[in-house]
């Protein structure tokens, strides 16, 4: 795995790893909140046993990723464009994991151009819509109701601590079974502790943004994606709501949603690979 910076045109760094080869299929992958580009290190040998290209970017203020203030989901799709343009992809698909799903869908509606597929895991759907409040995470519920990021950050660092530290003690996102014991591997949960401790790398103020940003209404119109786009949901994920997910793939024309047994939040990107594969789009 490829651990790298890039410069982007109005100055700031936006840090992302690359697990893969240059010549295989590529997937921007966009990390769930409080997550980081370190997130799919442990699936980099299933990514290899499938040949694809995984690119994961840490949103603004994430890990080494520069602070953005102010920032809306629509300004994202320019970074991962310049991003594709540094690493010379002209085309390639992307994917979402909860907090990140959104990115993906803002991704595939705002650069038709570049984007040939994408798949959502989990992903939170657009909180304008009346109904995305319905079995929420309580916490999350009353940080994406503050009025402003100032706010939110205040509110973070009162609950969470300045650098984050007590968000995992704190946090009342309960995970289904199957997630624990993803987790307990000595490997795997490793893995995940060190992407999350990577993703308040430069305080708590990446999240209390991302949460921010998240709660407003998509700024974009996701019934202009055209490309081939795949919404799974583990059938116990009771992290994120089912109705997140379905009303996603209600947004997004010719959209498939697909319910996965056995799955929870977090297991279901071990279908990454697969999907992403299945979603190259056949050899001219």
């Amino acid at each position: 795995m490829k651990d790298a910076r890039i410069r982007l045109r109005d100055g700031r760094e936006l840090a992302y790893t690359d697990i893969g080869e240059p010549d295989w299929p590529a997937v921007f992958f966009f990390h769930g909140a409080p997550m980081s580009r370190l997130h799919l290190a442990y699936l980099e040998e299933s990514l290899r046993v499938e040949r694809v290209r995984v690119v994961s970017p840490d949103r603004p203020s994430y890990g080494e990723s520069s602070p953005q203030p102010g920032r809306s989901m629509t300004d994202w799709p320019s970074d991962v464009e310049s991003l594709a343009d540094t690493l010379e992809l002209d085309r390639f698909m992307v994917a979402g994991h909860s907090s990140g799903g959104p990115y993906a869908v803002a991704c595939a509606a705002l650069l038709p151009g570049r984007v040939s597929g994408g798949v959502i895991f989990g992903g939170v759907t657009d909180m304008g819509w009346p109904g995305a409040w319905d079995g929420y995470i309580e916490s999350e519920r009353q940080l994406m109701r503050l009025p402003d990021e100032a706010a939110t950050l205040l509110w973070c660092e009162r609950e969470y601590g300045a650098d984050g530290s007590g968000f995992l003690s704190a946090s009342d996102f309960d995970f289904p079974e199957v997630d624990d014991a993803l987790m307990a591997d000595e490997q795997i949960g490793a893995a995940i502790v060190a992407a999350v401790t990577e993703a308040f790398r430069q305080g708590v103020g990446a999240y209390a943004q991302d949460v921010a940003v998240q709660g407003r209404p998509w700024p974009f119109d996701p019934g202009r994606i055209i490309a081939p786009i795949e919404v799974v949901h583990g059938a116990l994920d009771d992290a994120i709501p089912l109705a997140h997910s379905r009303h996603t793939a209600e947004l997004i024309p010719g959209a498939r949603l697909r319910i996965v047994p056995g799955h929870g939040h977090m297991t279901t990107l071990s279908l990454l690979p697969a999907l992403a594969s299945s979603l190259v789009p056949p050899r001219r």
